[in-house]
């Protein structure tokens, strides 16, 4: 009789080391995929940072009133459009 009381025990043992041993390795993979994505994100980060500054270098060399020019063109470009989408609405509604 005692061996078959340390055969169960050894075998609940193994079955709880066994399910120890599956929730590690999920844990270790969920840890490897945050790893993963934080590095990605730290690259995609240091290169839109790299685009604002030569955007910003690129803006700081166009003269001063072109850039005005740019800016009011850009504006009633934007007015144009508004008003279509407001028509388009409109429309719709109809």
């Amino acid at each position: 009789m005692q061996v078959i009381g340390m055969k169960t025990k050894l075998e609940e043992k193994i079955k709880a080391l066994e399910n120890e041993k599956n929730k590690l390795l999920e844990e270790i993979e969920h840890l490897r995929e945050v790893v993963e994505l934080s590095e990605k994100a730290k690259v995609l980060e240091n290169e839109v940072n790299k685009l604002k500054k030569e955007a910003k270098t690129l803006k700081e060399r166009i003269p001063q009133e072109l850039l005005q020019e740019l800016g009011e063109t850009e504006s009633q470009f934007l007015e144009e459009e508004e008003e279509k989408c407001s028509s388009c609405n409109e429309e719709e509604l109809l």
